[in-house]
């Protein structure tokens, strides 16, 4: 007979398991992901501009915050 805190452990480490394959399936820029016969089709392009957006949105906070802390 297995033990509670066994069984919550590997219940944790299952859900963690799934997270980080969700996680690493979101930074594929794979187009077709096809996996125990569920298909997904991706729109990587679009993906990736909003990526870059978000990506310049911080470089331009960071530039400000770089100005503030020269003029002090």
């Amino acid at each position: 007979m297995l033990s509670e805190v066994f069984l919550t452990g590997l219940y944790i480490g299952g859900f963690g398991f799934l997270g980080g394959l969700v996680a690493l399936c979101y930074k594929s820029k794979c187009k077709k992901i096809s996996c125990c016969g569920l298909v997904i089709d991706r729109d990587v392009e679009g993906e990736e501009r909003i990526d870059q957006i978000e990506i310049e949105k911080q470089n331009s906070k960071d530039k400000v915050h770089d100005k503030q802390d020269i003029e002090r």
